[in-house]
């Protein structure tokens, strides 16, 4: 009964899509969509829990979760629930601002959950081929979310094309990566080419070691593409700050994590055959230049939304050096980066949308005093922003301490301390960004904007934001037991050294 609820999974969002797309309006469309992803949570949930107990199999191991599948589904759902939720009032005002209609919202909705779909088949794909197309099927989804759901704007449509453009001739070189792998597969002697990542990790330190090295520089290249890893990352800019705010929560938080799962994935089978000098130099060089890129960037940004997507660039970064440095400290701490990460940036792209909503303009310049002028915007801008920046008490300081002491314990005192400069430079400019947006103004800061939440969607996306900075706050402070340990099972998953 456990294996097939992958299955049930799998539909509740797709019969979710399906009833929103027939919406008759949008309160209809956004109660269904709250109710899937409710029950999405639900079921889900005894999946994760069998995940950590025990692998679970379907279909002669085309579907397989084990621990780390259960990690990222978790981020995956919660996170869903959290977007479906705060997209109801969010497009309740983009209704009323003539922005778009019952037709872009039926559509907006039933693309949110197919989306979410695709990202979970990511996370319970064993075959190496249905992953890739999996990740594939994510870049189709988001770029009609992003250009063609709700705006139809011209520079969203373009950052659309630049997206798909850019991200399916990367994850064309992962697929080049997993052709390799295959044709590794046949030279230990087990009759014909495999595919399941269970058999090829089973057989991996048989594996040809230049082959895979081979197939690890497209794959790193291909997935590094869709992760947002510099130089590679050229898509992401234009993407998350012309998409929707829930859907750039969506891209940043969860999107961009499923593309480095395909790695870490693939880690797995290359680093006992090729070793880990090889998978862990090439990750800490594509992490490192994505600091540097992002830092620069983040310094001369104009744009908030564009800041914050720079800055998921940094945190991706941070996740590749950290499995770039390898060792159950490091790959903990890359682990609960990307759970951290995944809570801080969706709390910063729904404040964002607020502001700007209430602004009308995503200009860094045009905005100020939003702590005068609506203070519990304000408070919450103010822990995503610290968060982000890596200052404690915060959750991200937590797993940036955890890499920074890994890197240390390993004698890569180089990295350290480029590490601790280039971290220092996004603090600076996240801080010196935000600080003007939040203080700024000085007496001519505006008084209270009407901002009077009557509606029950309104109240229901600011109750999203006050949860997401209680867990930024208290996992800050205090990890329980049960996520530490499932953290740890997942790590041992990747662990090779």
């Amino acid at each position: 009964m456990n294996n097939f609820m992958i299955i049930y999974v799998l539909a509740i969002p797709v019969l979710t899509a399906f009833i929103c797309y027939f919406a008759p309006r949008h309160s209809v469309a956004a109660s269904v969509s709250a109710a899937g992803s409710l029950l999405l949570v639900i079921v889900s949930s005894m999946l994760v829990v069998s995940s950590f107990s025990g692998s679970v199999m379907l279909f002669s191991g085309m579907l397989f979760m084990d621990s780390l599948s259960g990690y990222m589904m978790s981020i995956i759902v919660l996170l869903g629930l959290a977007s479906s939720l705060y997209s109801a009032g969010y497009l309740k005002h983009e209704l009323h601002a003539g922005l778009t209609n019952i037709k872009g919202i039926r559509r907006y909705y039933a693309l949110l959950h197919v989306f979410i779909f695709t990202m979970l088949l990511v996370t319970v794909s064993n075959n190496l081929a249905l992953m890739w197309i999996a990740i594939e099927a994510t870049t189709l989804i988001s770029a009609l979310l992003i250009g063609l759901g709700v705006y139809k704007r011209e520079l969203a449509i373009e950052a659309a094309w630049k997206y798909i453009i850019l991200c399916s001739v990367g994850i064309t070189f992962a697929l080049l990566g997993i052709f390799i792998t295959y044709y590794a597969s046949f030279g230990i002697n087990i009759g014909n080419g495999i595919l399941n990542w269970t058999e090829l990790k089973q057989f991996a330190p048989r594996l040809n070691p230049a082959t895979m090295k081979l197939a690890f520089i497209f794959i790193i290249i291909g997935y590094g593409t869709k992760a947002g890893l510099a130089p590679l990352h050229n898509w992401l800019p234009d993407a998350h700050s012309q998409a929707p705010s829930p859907i750039s929560a969506l891209l940043s938080g969860i999107l961009l994590n499923t593309a480095f799962y395909g790695i870490l994935r693939f880690l797995a089978i290359v680093e006992p055959s090729t070793g880990h000098q090889f998978t862990g130099g090439m990750l800490i060089f594509f992490g490192m230049a994505s600091m540097i890129i992002s830092s620069v960037f983040i310094l001369v940004q104009k744009n908030y939304k564009r800041l914050l997507a720079y800055s998921s660039i940094e945190h991706m970064g941070i996740i590749s050096i950290a499995a770039g440095i390898g060792g159950p400290a490091a790959l903990y701490g890359a682990l609960l980066h990307v759970l951290n990460h995944a809570v801080a940036k969706p709390l910063m792209f729904f404040a964002s949308g607020r502001i700007q909503s209430r602004y009308g303009t995503a200009r860094i310049e045009s905005v100020c005093g939003v702590l005068k002028a609506m203070p519990m915007l304000g408070y919450i801008t103010f822990i995503g922003v610290f968060a982000l920046a890596g200052s404690p008490p915060f959750n991200i300081f937590l797993s940036k301490f955890s890499i920074l002491k890994a890197a240390a314990d390993t004698g890569l005192w180089t990295l350290t301390a480029m590490f601790l400069v280039f971290s220092a430079v996004v603090f600076y400019g996240m801080v010196m960004s935000f600080s003007r947006m939040l203080f700024g103004c000085g007496d001519e800061a505006p008084e209270d904007i009407d901002t009077a939440e009557t509606d029950f969607w309104d109240r229901l996306g600011t109750g999203v934001m006050i949860c997401l900075a209680v867990i930024v706050v208290v996992t800050g402070l205090w990890l329980p037991d049960f996520l530490n340990n499932a953290i740890k099972a997942c790590a041992a998953v990747i662990g090779v050294m």
